[in-house]
């Protein structure tokens, strides 16, 4: 596979992850509402806290940090094969 399409799929893939919503969909899921008309009105773990109580932070925070630390972690090594520095 080229790298040009490697690095298109994982852009794709790591931009799709990034975007899910884990303190929307925790509160839509258990409640039934839309996070973003209560509280302070962000989709975030504090609000999520706010609404679903304070043993839902933790979870919804955790989820919210993997999605931005998992896909660079399981992605660079690959990147660092395909795309070896000259020093």
């Amino acid at each position: 596979m080229p790298n040009e399409v490697f690095y298109a799929g994982a852009g794709v893939l790591t931009y799709l992850v990034g975007a899910v919503p884990f303190g929307w969909l925790a509160v839509r899921l258990l409640r039934g509402a839309d996070l973003r008309t209560l509280g302070s009105g962000n989709i975030g773990a504090t609000n999520a806290t706010r609404v679903l109580g304070g043993a839902w932070f933790l979870p919804i925070f955790a989820l919210d940090f993997l999605k931005g630390f998992a896909p660079v972690f399981w992605l660079a090594p690959f990147v660092a094969r395909r795309w070896p520095c000259d020093h």
